[in-house]
């Protein structure tokens, strides 16, 4: 999923930020796969994500959701979408996924050694790779760098950089703080790539040393 590729931010910054996609392929496996579904999101709910969210059914993380009324609605169609801030729950997810065996596609972007070695951890062997070859063109016209790690996170370009900035300038001003101005900046995001605890660590690294901030 070339979408989730491009988050752009230090090394530091990336490390603890993963992105989680899983879905049937209609007319392969499709078949029975809403239960199969279902019981990913059970173990994704009960490890805990930075963030998911379900264009089937327009839930998100940061609205607020019943996860079995969610699960209710999966059919055989519906797939997952989410984002975790640790390395830790990534590869619990992977372990349970592995060990239930239940034969849905799972696609995870992070920082590549850091992906294969949590792989390799739980005995998994990725079968196929893509790579971001970064940003190209007139490069000059993008905004700041510190606003492009926050938009870059919705990989389908719902989060504008006039919203990242105003996020930034309310965390500084101490009118948010940077929990909450996270949580307006992603809300956009409907599917769930958004890192809300990565956001939130941005927006308070560049409020740091402002006494007033509100983070």
């Amino acid at each position: 999923m070339t979408h989730s590729l491009h988050r752009m931010g230090t090394a530091e910054s990336l490390r603890d930020d993963f992105v989680l996609i899983a879905r049937p392929a209609l007319g392969f496996n499709d078949k029975g796969a809403g239960r199969k579904i279902g019981r990913m999101l059970e173990i994704i709910f009960e490890v805990g994500p930075a963030n998911i969210g379900f264009l089937e059914t327009g839930d998100l993380l940061p609205r607020g959701f019943d996860p079995a009324e969610v699960i209710s609605k999966m059919n055989d169609s519906s797939g997952i979408r989410c984002s975790f801030s640790s390395r830790e729950k990534l590869k619990e997810v992977l372990r349970r996924f592995k060990e239930e065996d239940l034969g849905i596609s799972v696609t995870v972007s992070g920082i590549i050694d850091d992906v294969f070695a949590i792989c390799d951890e739980v005995g998994l062997d990725p079968h196929s790779i893509n790579l971001s070859l970064g940003v190209h063109g007139n490069i000059g016209l993008l905004p700041e760098d510190e606003v492009l790690e926050l938009t870059t996170m919705c990989g389908h370009a719902l989060v504008a950089a006039s919203l990242a900035k105003k996020g930034i300038e309310d965390v500084r001003c101490g009118r948010m703080s940077s929990k909450d101005a996270a949580l307006m900046v992603g809300m956009p995001c409907a599917c769930g790539l958004f890192n809300l605890d990565r956001a939130a660590a941005i927006l308070s690294s560049l409020s740091a040393g402002d006494p007033s901030n509100g983070a």
